[in-house]
């Protein structure tokens, strides 16, 4: 074959060539004559102007303009070699394609053209329409580039091979995608003899994102042909095993590993169909992969079955027995996460408790979020008819039923983090809304736990910081109300700690006009349990009281019976009291001892009138400054700070 960029001159014939020397060049814009080719005959005037302003052009999109104009306008139908091996050598597709497509284009320069395409442009050579020659080049071409399909690695995102380069042209050959589909990489590489275990985990976890990458840009960019792909996925999974007719061991396990990965590729394109592309997906297609997830959920389900077993004391003999129908029902695949739960050790059975609940959210958020979405987005019309996905609907709602209907708590780690909570949140919305009242009796243990861990929260200070309080309390009233669970009246007599997660909004409306005095007085307990600013202020609250004053001394003296069970809801009051505009001796003197003394000081008083702990304490032992060493010494906890003062000063010197 010439090579790229040979010389057009004298393509057309002698019509040309003799007027080269003595008559000026042609001086008209390529465009226009590439125009004026529309219905030109081969041996027209304009042809032949066209065939000799492309031989003098420099190599450029206007040349290669020309030059595909020229091939499928007047010489369509028979062209000069010398223009035919001008197109091949362009530098854009168009006439590269259009010379390959040429009857007159030598079998021979299809190979030649995709040997020195570079991998990014080898796609061009191979579309539906192309020629079939050139369709053949490149899947050899790509078997060459690409011999073996192997592992997967972290850098395959950022430096893709010529399989996934040629994947990223649409509109590709049927036989050219399967070559290209089947040279892609395989799942990460497992764990090997002699290699670390925790930089296994890392480069695994990176390889597995990358693979994901990998496979979600193949399937949006051929997402009209996700059936395709599927089929072909298929069809290697049901080809017929060649090393079980050898009996040979080697080709045996050979065979047993390409099963293995073709498994574990049709699991990630089946969790990104359902996760990235259910409206491309046709209704058979859509109910194979969704019942078949579904399906996956017996596993976990059974696990949360057997997990509670074990907890209530059951060995784990007695428990396998139990189970040992379903367990042996099950797939071998799903059987792995319980049977790791009845062995005599490894699995703490205490972590799979919420196995099933876990599913469910791990369902929603990798892959079932698009399928509960409702049908508003009309840019993604569903091949799939309405009622096939209402009654997918349906039955995950049924299997996140059963989910919450198989929870229980873990002993010790109540739920607190609002990533526990975003899941059934989002659900509740999702799902219509004759389910909600469904769901939210069978959630109605998670929620109960949750109301526990706002408690463990603070007691556990130093894995809980107190900052991301606000967080947790906002999941946790965002999922009762999306469970319908928030009073629609003012919350006023619900319990503190419900009305101390209740919205800024809700508590501006129950302080404002018209507020009784014990409807203040219960925002202010509820502060305290809250712990952190929300809503009106401490002073605010105790502002629009009928008396401040005397309603802080009198909660203040009664503050354990009121605040209840509530860790951290003590010191919150008592930093509130301490700083109060509304503070007296008396009321300072009812504060917790400990809590009162640890409090941060109030601010300089200008007027010098408001009593703060320090002047407090100083003046009370002043008289008997022997007082200080009882005073240090004696117990602080759990007694008010006017009682520790009269047993420090009552004790008789010396003792």
């Amino acid at each position: 074959m010439p090579a790229a960029g040979g010389a057009t001159g004298n393509a057309a014939g002698s019509s040309a060539g003799s007027s080269a020397g003595a008559e000026p060049g042609v001086r008209l814009p390529a465009a226009f004559l590439a125009r004026a080719l529309d219905g030109a005959a081969p041996d027209s005037p304009v042809t032949v102007l066209a065939v000799d302003r492309a031989g003098t052009l420099p190599a450029g999109p206007e040349r290669d303009a020309l030059l595909a104009a020229l091939l499928t306008g007047p010489h369509a139908g028979s062209a000069p070699e010398g223009l035919l091996a001008a197109a091949v050598g362009a530098e854009t597709d168009a006439p590269v394609l259009a010379a390959l497509a040429h009857p007159d284009c030598p079998e021979e320069w299809h190979a030649a053209v995709a040997a020195r395409r570079a991998d990014e442009r080898l796609g061009a050579l191979a579309h539906a329409g192309a020629h079939p020659a050139s369709r053949a080049a490149v899947v050899a071409e790509l078997r060459r580039r690409v011999p073996a399909p192997a592992p997967v690695t972290p850098e395959a995102v950022e430096r893709p091979d010529a399989a996934r380069l040629v994947l990223r042209s649409p509109d590709l050959a049927p036989e050219v995608l399967a070559a290209a589909v089947a040279l892609l990489p395989g799942p990460p590489a497992q764990l090997t003899e002699g290699q670390e275990l925790n930089a296994w985990v890392a480069a695994h976890g990176a390889a597995l994102s990358a693979w994901r990458a990998l496979w979600r840009e193949v399937l949006t960019t051929h997402a009209d042909r996700v059936t395709a792909l599927w089929a072909l996925l298929s069809r290697d999974a049901d080809a017929p095993a060649g090393g079980q007719a050898s009996g040979r061991t080697g080709e045996r396990a050979g065979e047993q590993a390409r099963e293995q990965t073709g498994e574990q590729t049709r699991a990630v394109v089946a969790e990104l169909l359902l996760g990235t592309l259910p409206h491309a997906l046709p209704a058979a297609l859509l109910v194979e992969l969704a019942e078949a997830d579904l399906a996956r959920f017996a596993g976990a389900a059974l696990t949360s079955r057997v997990c509670r077993l074990r907890v209530e004391g059951h060995a784990p003999e007695e428990a396998a027995a139990r189970v040992a129908e379903e367990l042996a029902a099950l797939p071998e695949p799903d059987r792995r996460l319980p049977s790791a739960y009845l062995g005599t050790f490894g699995a703490t059975p205490e972590r799979g408790l919420a196995a099933a609940t876990d599913w469910i959210a791990r369902a929603l958020a990798e892959r079932w979020r698009p399928l509960l979405e409702p049908d508003t987005d009309h840019r993604l019309p569903w091949r799939s008819p309405p009622e096939t996905r209402a009654a997918l609907r349906a039955r995950y709602a049924e299997a996140a039923l059963a989910a919450l209907a198989l929870w229980r708590p873990r002993p010790g780690f109540p739920v607190c983090q609002p990533g526990q909570l975003a899941w059934l949140a989002e659900l509740a919305r999702l799902l219509p809304a004759d389910q909600r009242p469904a769901l939210a009796e069978r959630a109605g243990a998670l929620l109960a736990d949750a109301r526990e861990g706002r408690a463990h929260r603070r007691r556990r200070r130093g894995a809980y910081p107190a900052a991301e309080d606000p967080a947790f309390d906002r999941a946790l009233h965002a999922t009762r109300r999306a469970l319908g669970l928030d009073r629609r009246e003012r919350p006023a007599d619900a319990p503190l700690d419900e009305l101390s997660w209740q919205p800024a909004a809700v508590l501006d409306a129950l302080a404002g006009p018209g507020a009784t005095d014990g409807t203040l007085e219960r925002l202010l307990l509820a502060h305290a349990v809250r712990g952190y600013p929300l809503g009106p202020a401490f002073d605010s609250l105790l502002a629009r009281h009928s008396a401040p004053a005397d309603a802080l001394h009198r909660l203040t003296g009664q503050l354990r019976t009121l605040l209840g069970p509530h860790p951290g809801a003590a010191g919150a009051w008592t930093e509130a009291v301490t700083v109060s505009p509304h503070r007296t001796r008396a009321t300072l003197r009812a504060l917790p001892a400990h809590l009162a003394l640890a409090a941060p000081p109030p601010p300089p008083d200008e007027a010098g009138a408001l009593p703060t702990v320090l002047s407090l304490v100083t003046e009370a032992l002043a008289a008997r400054p022997a007082a200080w060493h009882h005073f240090a010494t004696g117990p602080l906890r759990d007694r008010p700070l006017g009682e520790a003062l009269d047993r420090a000063l009552a004790r008789p010197a010396g003792r």
